[in-house]
């Protein structure tokens, strides 16, 4: 199978994963084929944490700023519980979602699912919304992605990113 991409951010406290390929976005779950070599870019909207599916593979560590990769394959179809494995605050405990892996088929029927959704991520003003600290969030579907979404946000927190505009826009001092 030919490999892909999925870019997981990790945020106060869930996880958003983004398709850049199908031009998707999901919050606390993720989903790809069997025998499919998927490389994830993993960082951080916030704080640092620990991207971790432990039946897939080995953990990497979702620094705001940094752009890490770990590449996994699923042998097996079934779901993979993940999670966060590094303490970053309250909802901590909560920072989990699930991998779904199924046949290529499946996989492309849930790509068409999640595009059925009504809600759109754009950046920045969508996507701040959605970074407002939260516990316990369900699954959320968004079938347009913000192109280049995963590079502003790395970029965000380098100098002149706009980080600093975001906390003094949208969090309370």
């Amino acid at each position: 199978h030919e490999p892909m991409e999925i870019q997981a951010i990790s945020l106060d406290w869930k996880w958003l994963f983004v398709y850049p390929e199908q031009g998707i976005d999901t919050v606390n779950e993720v989903a790809f084929p069997v025998d499919t070599p998927v490389r994830f870019r993993v960082t951080s909207g916030s704080v640092m944490n620990s991207f971790f599916i432990p039946r897939l593979g080995s953990q990497i560590y979702a620094m705001a700023g940094m752009d890490n990769d770990v590449h996994l394959v699923a042998d097996d179809t079934g779901t993979y519980p993940g999670r966060s494995t590094n303490y970053s605050g309250a909802g901590f405990s909560g920072m989990t979602f699930d991998a779904h892996v199924g046949t290529q088929d499946e996989f492309e029927a849930w790509v068409e699912d999640v595009k059925t959704s009504p809600d759109s991520l754009g950046y920045p003003e969508e996507y701040y919304e959605l970074v407002t600290p939260s516990v316990h969030d369900d699954v959320q579907y968004f079938s347009n992605v913000a192109p280049s979404l995963y590079e502003q946000v790395v970029k965000s927190f380098h100098a002149g990113g706009n980080h600093a505009e975001y906390m003094e826009t949208y969090v309370d001092a």
